[in-house]
Order: C-alpha cells, then sequence, then structure tokens
C-alpha cells in the first residue's frame, strides 16, 4: 500500500489578537487509487486550533483525522480524533486536542475504483473566550467577531 504525503502548512508564526483569531484556509484535490490511501500533513498546529473541514469524493472514501502518534500506528490508530466515511460529501469541525502536527488519511484501501476528492480546510488559532451577548437577537446586539465554535459530528449508524 501506498502512501503520498502531501504538506500543509495553515498557520504562520504571527501574532494573535485577543479577540478575533487568524484564520487560514487551503484547498487540496487528490486521486486515491483503489487499494490504497493519501495522506494531508497539517504542521505544527496549536493546541485549541479550531478546524472546519469540507470533503467532496466521488464515491466512497473514509476520512480519518490523526495526530501524529495515531499516524504512526496507521491503520491501527488507537484514539483518531475523527474517522467516518465519505460517500460524496461531508463537513466537519474539530478542536486540536494539543499541539503538534496531524494527518488527514483518505483510505480506499477497500475500494475497487479510483476516488476524486477534493477538501476545502479552514483552520483559526483559537482566540480568547468572548461571552456571547445576553439576547443575540436583540435589535442592535453586536455579535463577537471570530469563528463560529467547532459543532459534534451527530452520530450516525455506517457500514464499515
Amino acid at each position: 500500500m501506498r502512501s503520498v504525503l502531501l504538506t500543509v502548512a495553515l498557520f504562520a508564526a504571527t501574532a494573535v489578537a485577543p479577540v478575533a483569531a487568524q484564520q487560514n484556509q487551503a484547498a487540496l484535490t487528490a486521486t486515491v487509487p483503489a487499494g490504497t490511501h493519501k495522506t494531508l500533513r497539517l504542521r505544527n498546529l496549536p493546541k485549541d486550533a479550531q478546524i472546519a473541514v469540507a470533503v467532496q469524493a466521488t464515491g466512497r472514501v473514509v476520512v480519518t483525522f490523526l495526530t501524529e502518534s495515531d499516524f504512526k500506528r496507521y491503520p491501527n490508530p488507537e484514539e483518531p480524533v475523527f474517522t467516518a466515511p465519505v460517500e460524496r460529501r461531508l463537513s466537519f469541525a474539530l478542536v486540536m486536542p494539543e499541539s503538534g502536527n496531524y494527518y488527514v488519511v483518505f483510505d480506499n484501501t477497500k475500494g475497487t475504483e479510483e476516488r476524486k476528492v477534493q477538501m476545502v480546510i479552514r483552520a483559526a488559532r483559537g482566540a480568547a473566550p468572548v461571552p456571547a451577548p445576553a439576547n443575540p437577537a436583540a435589535p442592535g446586539s453586536v455579535v463577537p467577531p471570530g469563528p463560529p465554535p467547532p459543532t459534534q459530528p451527530k452520530a450516525q449508524q455506517h457500514d464499515m
């Protein structure tokens, strides 16, 4: 099985304003042949970084988000940060549990056909907590700047 390692640096070493979060975005298009997987490395993500990912595929692939230590154990990671099959489209958001390198694996090892995968990933350094307005629907209320809080993926049953 062949793994292609693609590198994307999403964070620059710049100061972060205390209220607003620094955001970066990257896009990737890859072809994943049947019986293989491809890997994207995200370098030096800080603890509490907020990641939003949107994936489109031409057919079923499994997307897995891993810490560096779990990537070394792939294809048998102990605790993936996130894993789910993608039939056509999938979006998810995460908060990085620790600083370091992370890996996104597009797995087509059980597939019988080549798959094309497109991914857009948006990353923001965690901002200082900002209290929400007492009543955000009130006229004249202002929603604080920054990325929206990540959502937890809904539990769904999938054939794996």
